[in-house]
């Protein structure tokens, strides 16, 4: 009598392999998202900082900076998902080649759940000559950097006041 052994894996063994690679490899989409999340989070802060060098030059040639949609001393933005953007460009032109936009450019405020842009406004040419606001919104709530943990100001409605509800998300660099 001769037994035959077959040579293979048992059906046990094929479905806890293929649930080990599963679990790893929600792991590994968990940690590339993640990373992801702080490279865009990156790139904004480099975004603004180059805005915010365009806005100096700006300013050391012309004595105060570009004005806001609505004017100077207004409470008004120009945000990069909007065709106003195009407008802070043209000011900006001499100064930087393209004017950056968010990784996610979506809605029209950072400040605003789930809308991701920069902008730039609520500039003071008569009463706060030095001031305005260049804010975007952080996709990661803990990142180092945020309004609430630098303890950044910003201007709003010709007053100064800390970045509030929004200090856990937004980011700030402005004078």
């Amino acid at each position: 009598m001769k037994k035959s052994l077959s040579k293979g894996f048992t059906l046990l063994e094929l479905l806890t392999v293929i649930a080990i690679i599963g679990l790893l490899a929600s792991v590994v989409a968990v940690s590339i998202n993640t990373s992801r999340t702080k490279a865009r989070d990156s790139q904004r802060i480099n975004d603004l900082r180059q805005i915010r060098i365009a806005l100096e030059l700006y300013y050391s040639e012309n004595g105060y900076y570009p004005p806001a949609p609505c004017g100077y001393d207004c409470n008004g933005y120009f945000s990069s998902n909007t065709p106003e953007w195009a407008t802070l460009a043209s000011y900006l032109s001499p100064y930087i080649a393209t004017l950056p936009v968010d990784p996610k450019n979506t809605g029209t405020h950072p400040w605003t759940v789930n809308e991701f842009t920069y902008t730039y406004g609520n500039v003071g040419r008569y009463t706060y000559p030095s001031q305005y606001d260049l804010t975007t919104k952080f996709e990661a709530s803990n990142n180092p950097n945020s309004c609430g943990v630098m303890n950044h100001t910003f201007y709003f409605n010709n007053t100064m006041s800390w970045c509030g509800s929004y200090s856990v998300d937004l980011y700030e660099m402005s004078p």
